[in-house]
């Protein structure tokens, strides 16, 4: 799994040549300088996160994806473990390994923001859960606390996590393990842990307007999205499907050349049954499920609105569902489709690594804005040419287009106080920004490919804002383009800088 992590974090970095296109990982990088109890849109974890990775490693983009995907390891080993307590036996890490061939846990994993995040977190929650219910005395206790504060950093990442936790509930009260759990002292210890945990969060929370389950809440809710509910009813499949696929035709051909039967109608019993429950008290089937079917249900009910990205950390346990029920149905053929998926095991991740390079060579060849955007050269431009025309001054914060502002701080000058848009803003109080009068500033605006050279919307929300405070409205305008043997047809992008010089005051 180690191994898998690094070639995706490589094939990542090779075949996108940026961060992602909207911002959300400048974004992080941003909430974690400084780190905070919450911010104007999202609560914490994922910018602690961040923020701890980069005190330790390089700040760049090959670390960055290296972040991404040592988090999808730190989740295949939380369902490795919840295999284990499952008691799956042989199964227990193919239940992680096969995740390996899932979408959410390759590809989209690269992204790393607020849903890759749970990646990590989900599975260790219900691993942490069964631990708590299965053992006894002090070792009963310190997986308790374990849950409770594996649940709180699992709201801290995403509120939606909030229906996975209520997920657990079915588990709880279907199974005779879980319902004697509920009367020892056990899942109350946890339930203390969880609200300490929390407790600063919401106190920051209440201290500041709401400001984060206002953004929460503002995202969905008030009609049913028909279009959102039906890609997410089907996500279990569309990004589960090549995991799938693999493992249930595998043990239908197998199952079908050891019975001299047909394959087809095997396969198809068994693509059909991998999903069913094993009873009404089948834990791993209602941890696979719950979040799904609460999601629907809550969209339903016109609570939220669904976004297809949400659904990427529900899967932590389907492959598991599907080894234990191909197992009960066809028990004898499962060593002889591990051993079979063993031996695709590397020639899959040397497909993956060959078809990076295929991937970076598509998009710089038609010449993809994503791929030569440049985010690096362009920070360390602006930067230095801001310390050449303020010779001996501290540039101390930078608004504007957020989160690509947060550039600066990343590439060029790490520490740098990012704010969205105007440094009196309220989203930019909420960034501890304090008084924007105190120190040197900037605001940025990305322009995007010379052609498109006229004013932004952040540029015209600039000068307004800089008319109304009495100060100078000529933008400096920066060029910069990314060239090299990667890079065979070289662009030019613009940048528009707005000084904020606090001598002025």
């Amino acid at each position: 799994m180690g191994a898998a992590a690094l070639v995706w974090a490589w094939a990542s970095w090779v075949g996108n040549a940026n961060l992602d296109g909207y911002h959300d990982m400048l974004e992080n990088y941003a909430w974690s300088q400084p780190l905070r109890w919450g911010t104007h849109k999202h609560p914490p974890f994922f910018g602690w996160t961040t923020g701890l990775w980069f005190a330790v490693f390089p700040q760049n983009d090959f670390f960055y994806r290296l972040l991404s995907y040592a988090n999808v390891l730190v989740g295949l080993l939380g369902v490795w473990a919840l295999g284990r307590r499952l008691q799956l036996g042989a199964l227990a890490p193919w239940g992680a390994l096969l995740l390996l061939w899932a979408l959410p846990y390759t590809n989209l994993a690269g992204k790393f923001n607020a849903n890759t995040q749970l990646l990590s977190l989900w599975p260790w929650a219900a691993a942490l859960l069964l631990a708590s219910w299965q053992e006894r005395g002090w070792r009963g206790a310190w997986f308790s606390v374990g849950l409770g504060l594996v649940s709180a950093a699992c709201m801290l990442s995403k509120y939606y996590s909030g229906l996975m936790l209520a997920g657990f509930l079915p588990a709880v009260f279907l199974h005779a393990d879980g319902r004697r759990w509920l009367a020892s002292p056990r899942p109350y210890l946890a339930l203390a842990v969880f609200a300490l945990a929390l407790w600063p969060h919401l106190a920051w929370v209440a201290s500041h307007d709401w400001a984060p389950l206002t953004y929460a809440m503002d995202q969905g809710g008030g009609e049913v999205s028909w279009h959102y509910i039906v890609r997410f009813a089907f996500s279990p499949i569309f990004y589960w499907l090549p995991a799938w696929l693999a493992l249930c035709l595998t043990w239908a051909w197998l199952a079908a050349r050891r019975r001299g039967g047909a394959w087809l109608p095997c396969a198809a019993r068994l693509l059909l049954r991998s999903w069913l429950p094993q009873g009404r008290d089948d834990v791993l089937f209602w941890l696979a499920f719950m979040p799904w079917l609460l999601s629907l249900a809550f969209a339903l009910a016109e609570i939220v609105a669904l976004s297809t990205p949400w659904s990427i950390p529900i899967g932590y346990a389907f492959a598991l569902l599907w080894l234990r029920n191909l197992q009960r149905l066809e028990p004898e053929v499962a060593p002889q489709v591990l051993q079979r998926l063993s031996r695709a095991w590397w020639p899959v991740l040397a497909l993956v690594a060959v078809m990076a390079v295929v991937v970076a060579a598509v998009n710089a060849l038609r010449g993809d804005e994503g791929y030569y955007r440049p985010t690096q050269a362009a920070a360390l431009a602006i930067v230095h040419d801001w310390q050449q025309r303020h010779p001996g001054q501290q540039l101390a914060w930078v608004g504007g287009d957020w989160a690509g502002n947060a550039m600066l701080a990343f590439y060029a000058q790490p520490h740098l106080l990012t704010v969205p848009g105007d440094p009196d803003s309220e989203a930019a109080r909420l960034s501890q920004m304090g008084d924007w009068r105190a120190g040197n500033g900037l605001l940025l605006c990305l322009r995007g490919p010379l052609q498109q050279t006229q004013d932004t919307e952040c540029d015209i929300e600039a000068q307004e804002w800089l008319a109304a405070h009495d100060l100078p409205l000529q933008a400096h305008v920066l060029q910069a383009r990314r060239s090299g043997w990667r890079f065979p047809k070289p662009r030019t992008w613009v940048y528009a800088v707005y000084d904020v010089d606090a001598a002025r005051r």
